[in-house]
């Protein structure tokens, strides 16, 4: 999913980038699972059925743009997240366009096309399957909002992304990153114990989990020491992001079936991850609303978020 793909990104690097023991110890000592040999998917009939049906409804090559086709039986053993998006960059470069399932997507890792796409012509571009696969989990909420919508949303927030927040968040991510490298380090540590002869990471797990942590302390003020554990809430929130992934790759909506929600195991799985989801953060509101001080935003953003014990942007806009 983008949004979470683009959190895992800007935590990674911060965390890759601030703390060069983790950097060091993983260019020295971790290797990838698959270390040199790439598994190369193997097709059969329904993925080149597939890959047919996607050209033919999304349309031909964008001009010379080289396109990608990925394996749709992949879907049936393993996350979205986990596909080779790096050895397609390596064969067909930093823009492509990617046919599976029931869309095509068009990859870029340009820094000049990014920035024409995010800054130099934002509001060209829709989006599309995003917001149509968050629409059971966000609603309307900023990420997945059309565009009147996301400004009146983003205007309510931009107050809450003052100096003294962002400088307090800054030292968050760092005392979170820290909590990640620790548990690194100590696996680390323990090479060569017990017969153990190397050390397998999964660093994109780690990363999905020091992601989690951040936002939940950074926007909620909730803990959900996912680095260390994993609680019913944690496996909720995977859940519904596997379940986004599934729907982005599968040709027919049979979720909007009225009935599928009870007759379908893994849409019955979803419902109930929705719920402990939304009950933990119903209750987190509710707690900010019964402890509430309301005072202008001129005196919230003087406040010392260093020092406060909820510095959330929750708290904020609850106050606010």
């Amino acid at each position: 999913m983008l949004t979470w793909s683009c959190l895992n990104f800007g935590f990674s690097y911060f965390a890759l980038l601030h703390l060069p023991s983790l950097n060091q110890h993983i260019a020295n000592r971790c290797q990838s699972v698959n270390g040199e040999k790439r598994k190369q998917s193997s097709r059969n009939v329904l993925d080149n059925a597939s890959n047919l049906l996607t050209s033919l409804v999304s349309g031909a090559n964008l001009g010379s743009m080289p396109i990608a086709e990925g394996a749709v039986t992949n879907l049936f053993d393993r996350p979205l997240f986990f596909f080779s998006l790096y050895d397609w960059f390596l064969e067909h470069g930093s823009v492509y366009k990617l046919a599976f399932g029931p869309k095509a997507f068009v990859v870029v890792s340009d820094p000049i096309v990014a920035r024409r796409i995010l800054r130099e012509n934002t509001f060209s571009y829709d989006k599309g399957v995003l917001a149509v696969i968050l629409e059971p989990i966000m609603g309307k909420g900023l990420i997945p909002a059309d565009l009147e919508t996301w400004k009146q949303r983003r205007r309510v927030l931009a107050p809450g992304f003052h100096t003294s927040y962002l400088e307090a968040m800054v030292q968050l991510f760092t005392s979170c990153s820290e909590g990640t490298v620790l548990k690194v380090n100590e696996l680390l540590e323990g090479e060569g114990r017990d017969g153990q002869k190397s050390v397998e990471l999964n660093l994109e797990a780690e990363f999905s989990n020091l992601a989690l942590d951040i936002i939940g302390l950074d926007v909620f003020n909730y803990d959900f020491g996912s680095v260390t554990n994993e609680s019913p809430v944690i496996k909720a929130v995977y859940g519904t992001l596997f379940e986004a992934e599934h729907r982005s790759t599968f040709y027919i909506p049979y979720w909007k079936f009225p009935l599928a929600r009870w007759i379908v195991p893994r849409q019955r799985k979803f419902q109930d991850d929705l719920k402990v989801i939304n009950t933990c953060l119903d209750g987190l509101i509710r707690n900010a609303k019964e402890s509430r001080q309301e005072t202008d935003v001129e005196k919230l953003q003087q406040r010392d978020y260093s020092n406060l014990k909820d510095a959330s942007l929750l708290r904020f806009l609850v106050d606010m």
